[in-house]
């Protein structure tokens, strides 16, 4: 049962977030997913802000009892780090959802929410792989989300501490290194349930 929780979990989450952020993003005028960042849709000034703030929380909190679940169920007694990092983004979302940004005089604790659920997220990745499956392809894909999401990360904080354009815009680091996380979900989830 931890295991089909697990990925009910994941699945949730995953679907809920898309589909919520998909919605705000289309309610807010001119809004381009390459160009402006998933945050700005939780501004108070985003016609649709509860739905993608909704969706910060579902997602950082079943990711988070996903792996509760899943920890549960497990014979191996190394699951802590995979737990505290699942932890870590659920608290980062929480902290986004709770402080939008732009906010005057706070905007470090968005951002500093947003690095822990990103950073949280990505590694939670890389420790919670081997809980799901033994599979060589699955780990192979895995391990590939997680780097693929941490270089993102890092191409992100470059360009926003200098102010240059790394490749690509700095919105679509961001988005990389935030669906690397529900893409792992959603490949765990089916995973899970095939076993």
């Amino acid at each position: 049962m931890s295991r089909k929780g697990a990925a009910a979990c994941w699945l949730v989450a995953g679907a809920a977030y898309l589909s919520l952020e998909f919605a705000s993003a289309t309610a807010l005028p001119g809004y381009r997913y390459d160009r402006d960042f998933i945050s700005d849709l939780g501004r108070p000034d985003s016609p649709l802000h509860h739905l993608m703030n909704t969706a910060f929380v579902v997602q950082g909190t079943l990711l988070c009892l996903g792996a509760v679940l899943l920890a549960r169920g497990s014979r191996d007694g190394r699951t802590g780090l995979f737990m505290g990092f699942a932890a870590a983004n659920a608290v980062g979302n929480l902290v986004v959802a709770a402080v939008p940004s732009g906010g005057p005089g706070i905007a470090w604790v968005h951002v500093t929410g947003a690095v822990v659920a990103i950073v949280g997220g990505n590694a939670a990745i890389l420790a919670g792989t081997r809980f799901v499956s033994a599979n060589r392809a699955y780990r192979i894909a895995s391990v590939a989300l997680a780097a693929l999401g941490l270089l993102s990360f890092t191409a992100l904080t470059i360009g926003a501490t200098t102010s240059a354009t790394v490749l690509l815009p700095g919105a679509v680091w961001e988005r990389t290194s935030v669906y690397t996380i529900i893409g792992w979900q959603m490949l765990s989830a089916l995973a899970l349930l095939r076993r």
